[in-house]
């Protein structure tokens, strides 16, 4: 699968039916599972930032929020979204809050059954991003964790999917092994700027898919 990269440009303003479309009726579309297009017209990308940047939020590019963090361009939350293949009432762990806008298309796509646990290290950032969540008070089932994340949670394991919004040298094996077995799948970034998709086949056996081109900040440790 190859990296697709949209320039928002000067001239043309980039609107949100505008990126839905880029995102799912191009020529080779970066989504097209019902369930995620659903979540991207229904969660607005608008509503996760602060007022100073709302008139950026549908243009492809990614956005400081503050605390040397970026909410990532529309196109690469889509395609790791996209490449998670999220489910109705399916249980996924968000590494790396930012402003809770991955983890809120998550937990729509996930509905009622499933539910979303979304883990932050910045404490304001934590903070920001469940303020947002409140302007969605119909999506009930995420809960906002400020806590380290780097080694997962595993006390609420199994998970059918783990999204990591940092580059990670490596994947721990402590993390593979929150994953569902048959069929839970990770989305992680690594410092070789590629993304790594790993889905757990059984207790011990993975499949890895490597896309290249994807550039994340190195994950940090500990709580701020």
């Amino acid at each position: 699968m190859k990296i697709k990269t949209f320039d928002a440009g000067a001239v043309f303003k980039w609107t949100k039916e505008y990126l839905i479309k880029v995102l799912t009726m191009a020529r080779n579309p970066i989504v097209t599972d019902p369930l995620i297009v659903n979540a991207l017209n229904r969660i607005d990308r608008k509503d996760f930032l602060p007022d100073t940047l709302k008139e950026q939020a549908y243009n492809d590019v990614e956005l400081d929020i503050g605390y040397s963090q970026v909410l990532n361009k529309p196109t690469v939350i889509a395609q790791m979204i996209a490449v998670l293949k999220p489910e109705f009432g399916g249980r996924y762990l968000d590494i790396g809050t930012g402003t809770g806008y991955s983890a809120m298309l998550l937990a729509f796509i996930a509905g009622e059954e499933g539910h979303v646990y979304t883990m932050e290290r910045v404490q304001w950032i934590w903070e920001q991003a469940s303020m947002n969540a409140k302007k969605y008070p119909d999506i009930k089932n995420i809960d906002f964790l400020y806590r380290d994340g780097v080694t997962g949670l595993p006390q609420k394991a199994p998970f059918d999917g783990i999204h990591v919004a940092f580059a990670l040298d490596t994947i721990p094996d402590s993390l593979k092994m929150q994953l569902k077995v048959n069929g839970g799948r990770l989305v992680c970034p690594t410092t070789d700027m590629n993304l790594k998709v790993l889905e757990r086949k059984g207790i011990d056996e993975y499949e890895e898919e490597i896309v290249p081109g994807f550039i994340f900040d190195k994950a940090q440790q500990g709580l701020a």
